[in-house]
């Protein structure tokens, strides 16, 4: 056992693979089994067996799976998808529709400094906030945001450096703020093949190289939203977005998504807005 944190047990293969018991309600991941039930209370490093379907721990208890149903997050379906021309008008409307309802928490604060960028290329946004983590933040993600408009890759990950295992918590918000904008490059790349956007492939390796910035839980999800397994939220958020859903399913499923943790939900938010930025008139 690795962790438990936030209502969840982390555990750590021989192979090194994560995954976690949950309650009920959690989020859907490939990673996550939830469980019904009180989950029971184990000291960290308590090992585990697999057998078959269920897991034998070394404190005698074990979890029976046999009755249990697999997830697998819906693929975007390419031949429904809308036309990358509409998707910033779509997604602006969300946003516009969310932040009047809502206030934004973590770098979910960015949202409206990131689309006022695009909006005005030509100049600098403001960002003021009595939150120093994110007053001091703001410049790289600035630059990010132009990065990604200008579809520069190199400066987008150079200014990633500084964000990856920044800030607090099980899964810091820059964490969370790069695994939104990873997970909206592979979308894009999967569904407008003909763009020729950011190879998927060129993600992986770059996190690969920063694991020992952040630690193995926040790392192993950040891997997986560059390699397309995200959250179920997040998930079926970018899938309304990118299908010829309308604009009030896109929002609901937005509202949905930012219930995430305290702020993981609005730091994927803004990580994915600015990734969407990739197809972007500019």
């Amino acid at each position: 056992m690795l962790a438990a944190v936030n209502h969840a047990i982390y555990l750590l293969t021989e192979s090194g693979e994560l995954i976690w018991l949950a309650s009920a309600e959690s989020p859907l991941h490939r990673r996550c089994i939830r469980w019904p039930v009180p989950l029971p209370t184990l000291a960290v490093e308590t090992t585990f067996l697999f057998q078959g379907r269920s897991i034998d721990l070394a404190s005698g208890i074990k979890l029976d799976l046999c009755n249990s149903e697999t997830w697998e997050a819906p693929v975007v379906p390419v031949q429904k998808v809308i036309e990358h021309e509409k998707l910033s008008d779509k997604l602006f409307d969300m946003v516009e529709t969310l932040l009047s309802q809502e206030s934004p928490r973590g770098f979910g604060e960015f949202i409206r400094p990131i689309l006022q960028i695009t909006r005005k290329q030509d100049i600098s946004t403001s960002f003021l906030s009595d939150n120093f983590l994110l007053a001091t933040t703001w410049s790289k993600v600035e630059t990010i945001t132009k990065a990604c408009l200008s579809h520069d890759l190199p400066v987008v990950l150079k200014q990633a450096d500084a964000l990856i295992g920044l800030g607090e918590g099980l899964t810091p918000s820059g964490d969370d703020f790069l695994g939104g904008l990873f997970f909206a490059c592979f979308l894009l790349s999967y569904s407008y093949p003909s763009l020729h956007l950011w190879k998927p492939d060129d993600l992986p390796g770059w996190i690969d190289a920063h694991r020992s910035h952040t630690n193995q839980i926040s790392f192993a999800l950040l891997r997986d939203n560059a390699s397309g397994h995200a959250l179920e939220p997040l998930n079926r958020f970018g899938l309304a977005l990118l299908t010829n859903q309308p604009v009030g399913n896109v929002t609901s499923m937005a509202s949905d998504l930012i219930k995430v943790g305290h702020s993981t939900g609005w730091s994927l938010l803004a990580g994915f807005v600015t990734g969407m930025l990739l197809v972007t008139p500019n």
